[in-house]
């Protein structure tokens, strides 16, 4: 992981050997009408965004690049801004992805501001099962130019993908030029590659993907793609992240409520959100997010120099945003925290009691004898008191575990 010195966002390398931004924004989905003004108030020096993640089906290139000379042909800032868009399944193939990425590109050349390209394969093919990929009725949509070009993918969907990524390597190595002026491809990837394919991509391959785009549930449950990920150095950029980890929130209360408990530990007098805490765990395990920011609240919230203004995740914080992340994912709430207590004395027994906010302590368990233990579940910050035998001694006990999580009590009076 690597931090930008000259504007402090948080950046990673590429495989490319390129720098990369860990927090970028989203506007594939968003109304056109708003792409240019959100895109140009993101980039300005007090969000800083640097990464803009779009594709060539939304057909909003040409905005997302009126929207980065908006905001930064005005002012001083001497910026570049890295555009991830995508070759459409119905583009597959050599010659038509050549066609994409020469629309791309020419929707996203600028004159005035640096604007790196990386070039994604949207999907690896069209597929029946999914309800909304209509393949036949797309193809037959498409332009004459573009049929002509090359054979319908839909009917070669084990080597249509193959062909493509031979054209994006010939692009990224410049052994095929697309016409002059055009930006030059920065970096090429996958998106939606499941480990079959992305096993057999890095097979054939003359170039590695330098990134892929999955979504956070493939990070968390799908191991052996993290492995082959990792082991070629593919940089993991996850697509999303805030309707996957929040919409079941109503569902894992406890969870929510440890990612609040995280945000309130980070810094005195400063509030950070849950969104913002799941941002930050993202960058300090260096995977980018793109979230959508379609309001000016959410974009100051979610921005660049925001998070990497936030204090870093100590251990066993990143280890608390983990749990609840995956369980928000799962739709399965976090168990309260257990508490053990374990008598420690070889010769007497000891009384438990349960300290309520009013000060009433109610006997959760009597007569622990000596080496036993006693399990109960419970909530962060309630206070158990330890009695001998004649109550003469007496000791309080924390709860310091979070939800999901368990503590152990070494009880001696």
């Amino acid at each position: 992981l690597g931090w930008a010195q000259d504007n402090d966002i948080p950046m990673t390398r590429l495989s490319t050997g390129s720098m990369f931004p860990l927090v970028g924004m989203g506007v594939g989905n968003l109304q056109h009408e708003l792409i240019e003004s959100q895109i140009a108030r993101a980039v300005k020096d007090d969000v800083r965004c640097r990464l803009i993640d779009t594709a060539r089906a939304s057909r909003n290139e040409n905005l997302v690049r009126d929207g980065i000379e908006a905001g930064l042909t005005k002012t001083s800032i001497d910026a570049e801004v890295h555009v991830v868009t995508k070759v459409w399944y119905t583009y597959l193939g050599y010659e038509r992805t050549m066609i994409s990425v020469k629309e791309s590109l020419h929707s996203l050349r600028s004159p005035d501001v640096q604007i790196h390209v990386h070039i994604l394969l949207h999907w690896p093919r069209c597929m029946d099962e999914i309800p909304w990929m209509e393949c036949e009725k797309e193809e037959e949509n498409l332009p004459d130019y573009v049929k002509e070009a090359g054979p319908p993918p839909h009917l070669s969907k084990e080597t249509a993908w193959k062909e493509s990524w031979r054209a994006l390597e010939d692009l990224y190595l410049g052994n095929k030029k697309l016409g002059h002026g055009l930006p030059k491809v920065a970096s090429i990837g996958v998106s939606n590659f499941e480990l079959k394919d992305l096993k057999e991509l890095v097979t054939v391959s003359k170039t590695p993907p330098a990134i892929i785009q999955t979504n956070l549930w493939s990070v968390l449950y799908d191991p052996h793609l993290m492995e082959v990920i990792h082991e070629h150095k593919i940089h993991v950029q996850v697509y999303n992240v805030m309707h996957g980890v929040f919409s079941r929130v109503h569902q894992t209360p406890r969870a929510h409520s440890s990612l609040l408990s995280v945000a309130k530990s980070l810094k005195k007098d400063t509030e950070y959100s849950p969104a913002q805490v799941v941002l930050k765990w993202l960058s300090q395990h260096d995977l980018s997010s793109i979230p959508r920011m379609g309001s000016e609240h959410h974009l100051l919230e979610n921005a660049a120099v925001t998070i990497a203004a936030m204090p870093p995740l100590s251990n066993r914080q990143d280890e608390r945003v983990h749990h609840a992340i995956a369980s928000m994912m799962r739709g399965e709430d976090l168990e309260p925290p257990r508490a053990e207590f374990v008598n420690n004395h070889s010769d007497r027994t000891i009384h438990l009691f349960w300290s309520s906010e009013d000060g009433k302590e109610l006997p959760v368990h009597e007569d622990l004898g000596p080496g036993e233990n006693f399990n109960t579940l419970t909530y962060p910050g309630h206070v158990f008191v330890a009695y001998d035998h004649d109550k003469s001694s007496r000791k309080e006990f924390k709860v310091q575990a979070d939800y999901g999580e368990h503590q152990q009590f070494h009880v001696e009076l």
